[in-house]
């Protein structure tokens, strides 16, 4: 028996380690394995370096000075109705390294773009105050550098006209000492999704490959066999040999269910468990459709408890065939006035069939004896 119940814990345990394998493997790559960049820390962005060679990388750099926004990003929302809604949710800014050129006798503004969320407007719209002020001599105060943090990407087409009529309109053209960069550090994006998004996917990537490990180890462990082991020490009278021997002469159920004449066994998934029959008072199946959808046999004891064993309706009928041929004490098929005698008047429930049966089973034994 522990055998059999093993191989097929071993089989789910396996192909659960693989689903969560396969999936969580796959949500790191539609985030292009960003996640690591992050936890190893933003890499250093060298503003004079070829900038494609950080292109889709987490990056960090100290903006120098912001000069203008030249983009506001928006999400628009339809309803049913054909009304809309619009949201600002952040603006592009143009920004520049001044990199001094000792041999050029000269500085080297290096020109790119950075995104940041709507909230951060004010601070950006200072920053920008403070960038003009020193370039105009207003100000002899170099403004403080501005720590921006996101994914370094290739602008789109439209972004890129942009920029470059906004950079026209300031009368700045690309030249030897005026770099244009056409890529965006972009603070709302990690591996391509929005900040939130990004993090949701990674959470769950992160416990579908927990749950990968835990399958994996489960596959040489004995945790399937725990309610079994559980069974045996609170009933010190009931041998292992002697549920086998039940086992082995069982009816099976769509090859993950075993009726016997004393117990039922059953495995779902990694976890097998044991029921005694002669505890067993009634048994029906369920069904429940829609999202939360639901086929089982479900067994109630005269403890008050009840299993719920997730079968077809075919194989709950041929199950419960069983139980009533050899389990005289069950009711089998559910009834509305059966499941309000048992939630109202359980003693008189207990009578229906049990009660009867277990006197009837004592004076057969008591004559016999």
């Amino acid at each position: 028996m522990l055998e059999t119940l093993k191989k097929k814990a071993k089989k789910s345990h396996i192909i659960q380690a693989a689903i969560g394998l396969v999936i969580g493997i796959v949500l790191l790559g539609i985030t292009k394995f960003a996640i690591f960049n992050v936890i190893t820390g933003a890499k250093k962005l060298d503003i004079t370096a070829d900038p494609a060679t950080f292109e889709g990388k987490y990056v960090t750099i100290d903006a120098d000075f912001v000069l203008t926004d030249y983009i506001e990003h928006t999400t628009t929302t339809t309803r049913k109705s054909g009304s809309r809604t619009t949201r600002t949710d952040g603006h592009s800014y143009i920004a520049f390294q001044a990199i001094d050129d000792p041999a050029a006798e000269s500085d080297t503004w290096y020109f790119y773009s950075i995104y940041e969320k709507k909230g951060d407007a004010d601070a950006m719209n200072a920053l920008m105050d403070k960038a003009w002020d020193y370039l105009t001599g207003e100000s002899s105060s170099v403004p403080d550098s501005l720590k921006v943090t996101g994914t370094w990407s290739k602008m789109e087409s439209q972004m890129e006209r942009y920029y470059r009529e906004t950079l026209a309109e300031m009368g700045i053209e690309e030249g030897e000492y005026d770099v244009f960069y056409f890529y965006q550090v972009d603070t709302g994006k990690i591996g391509g999704f929005d900040v939130t998004v990004f993090w949701v996917m990674n959470v769950i990537a992160l416990l579908l490959l927990l749950w990968a490990v835990i399958n994996i180890i489960g596959i040489f462990g004995n945790g399937y066999a725990k309610n079994i082991n559980k069974y045996l020490q609170n009933n010190p009278s009931v041998s292992i040999s002697a549920i086998d021997a039940d086992f082995q002469a069982a009816h099976v159920i769509d090859n993950d269910t075993w009726i016997g004449k004393t117990w039922t066994v059953y495995i779902r998934g990694t976890s097998a468990d044991i029921l005694t029959n002669k505890d067993l008072i009634w048994g029906y199946y369920f069904r429940r459709t829609g999202k939360n959808s639901v086929s089982e046999m479900r067994l109630f004891t005269k403890g008050g408890g009840c299993s719920h064993i997730s079968m077809s309706e075919s194989h709950t009928k041929e199950a419960l065939q069983y139980y009533a041929q050899e389990q005289p004490q069950m009711i089998v098929g559910y009834d509305k006035e059966l499941e309000k005698m048992h939630k109202k008047d359980f003693s008189g429930f207990l009578n229906i069939k049990y009660n009867p049966a277990m006197s009837a089973a004592a004076t057969d034994s008591f004559n016999r004896f």
